[in-house]
């Protein structure tokens, strides 16, 4: 996994670089991107918001993307693991060929716009700094005065704001998770959860028969939250469940708390949708027996990366 500083170096190197702006808009879960033209004093701003971005790196601590772990504003995920870089791989369309890329107009940017993303960098090595749900139409036109250098002046054309940060930063082989509650929005809202939901599912599936109804339940509700997508990716990824039999999940809900009769029924495990947090974690092993009381209690986070 490739170091914070190892980061900051490759983000060093390019943004001095050429810049370039695209901006995207979603049609059946494909993004479709748009270059737009910066004038020079545009492109600094942004190059600065960039920099701002290099620095959160910089000063906040690296945590592994895992899933039980939750950011806080001085921690940053580092993802490098081939699946998920796979996954994101859409939003690379954002840096991809700018002179066969459709380009808009300042005047065409609407409240339709998903995302923009701003790239440093040559063809053969572009850094992503990613955003979502920006820019954002601010003031009807001719109805705003904006604050000139000796005097107000109005504007008459319409104004999008760009918000001085961005979600996530994507490298040639890693990526730099920010804010993760946008991060994982944009994940799910263009289909990438839709896409490999019933993937991430069959990795409890292919090892423990679930009744049709719970596979269902568990699909509709992993579709709108991402802790309960997340832990299905990961029991997925990990594999752990091809040794495991129902009688030892029971077991293991037993020993940490909760009902087993209500976990395997009728040999088969149900689903339900009120306790989804303590099935999955049941299953993803996130619980644990305290030795002092005796009471269960989850794993919330991770070590912090060396």
């Amino acid at each position: 996994m490739p170091s914070p500083a190892e980061i900051v170096d490759e983000l060093d190197a390019r943004l001095p670089e050429a810049l370039t702006l695209t901006v995207g808009k979603m049609a059946d879960n494909v993004i479709e991107a748009n270059h737009v033209s910066l004038a020079e004093d545009a492109a600094t701003a942004l190059r600065e918001q960039c920099t701002m971005a290099r620095d959160r790196i910089t000063e906040g601590t690296a945590q592994d993307y895992t899933a039980t772990a939750e950011l806080d504003s001085s921690q940053f995920f580092v993802i490098d693991d081939a699946e998920t870089l796979e996954e994101l791989g859409a939003f690379r369309t954002l840096a991809g060929d700018l002179a066969a890329m459709p380009q808009i107009a300042p005047g065409e940017l609407d409240l339709s716009i998903k995302l923009y993303a701003v790239a440093v960098g040559n063809a053969d090595g572009r850094v992503l700094f990613v955003r979502r749900n920006d820019p954002r139409l601010t003031h009807k036109a001719g109805r705003f005065l904006a604050i000139g250098e000796q005097q107000l002046t109005r504007v008459d054309g319409p104004v999008f704001t760009f918000s001085p940060d961005f979600d996530f930063v994507m490298g040639p082989n890693w990526a730099v998770v920010l804010k993760q509650r946008a991060f994982e929005l944009l994940f799910r809202e263009i289909g990438l959860v839709e896409k490999h939901v019933s993937t991430w599912i069959e990795g409890i599936t292919d090892h423990l028969p679930m009744s049709a109804a719970s596979i269902d339940s568990l699909r509709e509700v992993a579709l709108g939250d991402s802790r309960t997508w997340r832990r299905l990716r990961d029991i997925e990824r990990r594999g752990h469940l091809k040794d495991v039999s129902l009688e030892q999940v029971a077991s293991y809900a037993g020993q940490v708390g909760l009902e087993a009769d209500s976990v395997v029924v009728d040999g088969e495990l149900v689903f339900d949708p009120a306790q989804r947090f303590g099935f999955l974690h049941l299953l993803n092993e996130d619980l644990y027996t305290g030795p002092l009381t005796g009471e269960a209690f989850e794993s919330q986070r991770k070590a912090a990366m060396g």
